[in-house]
C-alpha cells in the first residue's frame, strides 16, 4: 500500500509543479520544482520503461519544470545562454552517449554475470537522460542569472532546510525512519551506515546522512551570505538562523561537510571579494585536476591514512577502503579511456571468488570516478566543464561589484563542487546553481536585469 503511495506521489508532482508554475513567477517555481522534490519524494522509487531513463524523484522534476518553465515564461523572462563556449559543451555532452554506445557493443560475462552490448538504442536512452540531467542548468541559466535569482535561490535552501530541521533532528534522536514511516520502505545497509558516536545521522527522504548533511551545509552557507546581507526571515535575523543551521549539521555528524563549511565560511565572511574569486576559481582547478593526479598517483594517500589514523582509526580505514575501491575502479575505466564504459553496471568491477560465486567488489563514492568510468574522460572533461563553467565566468568578473548574493551562492556551489571528490552529490539543485552563475554578468546596478525586489518574509535591518 505504502509503495503505491510512493509511486502515487511521484505521478502527481506534475501536478504540484503545474500549481506553483501558477503562483509563482517561472524563476521561483523552477527552484521550489527541483528543490521541493528532491526533500520530499521518495528515494529509490522509479518507474523504468523500456528504451528511457528511469522516471524518478529526479526525472520526474526536471521534465515538469523544463516542459513548464518554457510555457509559462513571460516574453523576455526566459533567455536561452548567449555562450558559444556554453552550448558547445551542452551540446557536446548531450550527444556523447552515442560514442560511449558505439564503443561497447561487445556482450561479455563474468561468472553468472552478464552484462549486455550498448547500441543505438541504450545511446539514445541516455541521451535523453543527459538532456533531462542538463534541464535545470539551462533553466538556471536562462531565468535565474541575476541578484534577484540568486538571493530566491538562497532563501529558498534557508526555508527548505528550516522546513527540515525538526525531522531531521527527530531522526538523530530516535533513528532515520521517515522514508519507512512515509513510503514503507528503507535500505538497511545504508541504515546502518547512519549509526555515528552512539547516535544517527539522519537520512529523511534524500537516501543518506551524508546527502543530508551536505544540503544542509549548503544551507548555512547561503545564510551566512544573507546575514552579511541583514536580512531577516519571518522577522528572525539570519544570523540566528546560521547559528541554528550550524547546530543540525553539528548534530548530523558529517565531519566532511562541517570541515568544508569551515573552509568556505571564512573566505565569504573576511576576505576580499577579489581574492576570495581567485581562490575559489583555485580550488575549481584543483578539481579538475584531481582525478589525473589520483591516475597518475601523485597524491600521497597513504600518508594521509597513516596521519588520519594517529587521530580516528575508524575513519583512517573508511578513508583507506575509499581509496583503494578508487584505484580498482580508475584501472577498470583505463580499458575504456574515451568514453566510458556506460550502463549496466559495465565500470564496476566483478570477479569470481574461490568459491564459485560472483561479487561485485566496489563501492562507487565519488561522481568523479563514476562520471570517468561511465563516460570516459571526454564525459569528465564535458560534465564538470560545465560545472566548473561557473568559477571561470564568476572570475573573469573579480574586478566588478559582485553582489553578496551572488558571491554567496559562488560559496555554496563551491562547497557542493568540493563534496563532489569523496561523495556522489550531485543532485537538480546543483546544476541549477550553476546555471544561474554561468551566465551572471553584472550591469551597472549591479545585476543583469532590473531592480531587485525583496521577498515578502524578508525584511532588512
Amino acid at each position: 500500500m505504502q509503495t503505491l503511495i510512493a509511486q502515487g506521489v511521484l505521478i502527481l508532482w506534475p501536478l504540484v509543479a503545474l500549481f506553483l508554475y501558477s503562483t509563482m513567477s517561472a524563476g521561483r517555481a523552477t527552484i521550489w520544482t527541483l528543490l521541493a522534490g528532491y526533500l520530499l519524494l521518495p528515494e529509490g522509487v522509479a518507474f523504468d520503461f523500456p528504451g528511457v531513463p528511469a522516471l524518478d524523484k529526479t526525472t520526474i522534476p526536471n521534465l515538469a519544470a523544463l516542459v513548464l518553465a518554457m510555457a509559462t515564461a513571460r516574453r523576455g523572462e526566459f533567455r536561452w545562454p548567449r555562450s558559444k563556449v556554453l552550448n558547445l559543451l551542452m551540446a557536446a555532452f548531450v550527444i556523447t552517449p552515442f560514442g560511449t554506445a558505439f564503443t561497447n557493443g561487445e556482450f561479455y560475462a563474468i561468472g553468472s554475470m552478464s552484462f549486455p552490448g550498448l547500441g543505438f538504442r541504450e545511446g539514445l536512452s541516455m541521451v535523453v537522460g543527459h538532456v533531462l540531467t542538463l534541464s535545470p542548468f539551462v533553466l538556471g541559466a536562462a531565468l535565474l542569472a541575476n541578484e534577484q535569482g540568486h538571493r530566491q535561490i538562497l532563501l529558498a535552501l534557508v526555508i527548505g532546510a528550516l522546513a527540515y530541521s525538526i525531522p531531521i533532528l527527530l531522526e538523530i534522536r530516535l533513528s532515520p525512519f521517515f522514508q519507512l514511516w512515509v513510503y514503507g520502505f528503507s535500505d538497511a545497509g545504508y541504515f546502518l551506515q547512519q549509526m555515528r558516536f552512539g547516535g544517527f545521522r539522519s537520512m529523511m527522504f534524500l537516501g543518506h546522512g551524508l546527502l543530508v548533511s551536505a544540503f544542509c551545509a549548503m544551507a548555512l552557507l547561503a545564510a551566512i551570505g544573507l546575514a552579511r546581507m541583514r536580512l531577516k526571515l519571518f522577522g528572525v535575523p539570519m544570523s540566528m538562523i546560521a547559528v541554528y543551521l550550524a547546530a543540525i549539521l553539528i548534530l548530523n555528524k558529517s565531519v566532511g561537510a562541517v570541515m568544508l563549511v569551515l573552509l568556505l565560511a571564512p573566505l565569504l565572511l573576511f576576505v576580499r571579494a577579489r581574492f576570495y574569486l581567485t581562490i575559489v576559481a583555485g580550488l575549481a582547478l584543483m578539481v579538475v585536476i584531481y582525478p589525473a593526479l589520483r591516475g597518475a598517483d601523485l597524491l600521497p594517500l597513504q600518508k594521509i591514512v597513516e596521519t588520519v589514523q594517529t587521530v580516528s582509526p575508524e575513519r583512517a580505514e573508511s578513508f583507506d577502503f575509499r581509496v583503494r575501491n578508487e584505484e580498482m575502479l580508475l584501472t577498470r575505466a583505463e580499458q575504456k579511456p574515451l568514453f566510458g564504459w556506460g550502463t549496466f553496471g559495465r565500470n564496476r568491477v566483478i570477479v569470481v571468488t574461490h568459491w564459485g560465486g560472483t561479487l561485485d567488489v566496489t563501492v562507487t563514492d565519488g561522481t568523479w570516478v563514476i562520471v570517468i568510468g561511465t563516460l570516459g574522460w571526454v564525459g569528465y572533461v564535458l560534465y564538470f566543464g560545465l560545472l566548473l563553467y561557473p568559477f571561470g565566468r564568476v572570475f573573469r568578473l573579480r574586478r566588478a561589484a559582485l553582489p553578496m548574493a551572488s558571491l554567496t551562492l559562488v560559496a555554496v556551489h563551491m562547497f557542493n563542487i568540493l563534496d563532489l571528490i569523496p561523495n556522489s552529490s550531485v543532485r537538480p539543485i546543483t546544476w541549477l546553481v550553476a546555471g544561474a552563475l554561468a551566465t551572471f554578468v553584472v550591469g551597472k546596478r549591479g545585476a543583469m536585469e532590473g531592480p531587485v525586489r525583496r521577498p515578502s518574509v524578508v525584511s532588512k535591518h
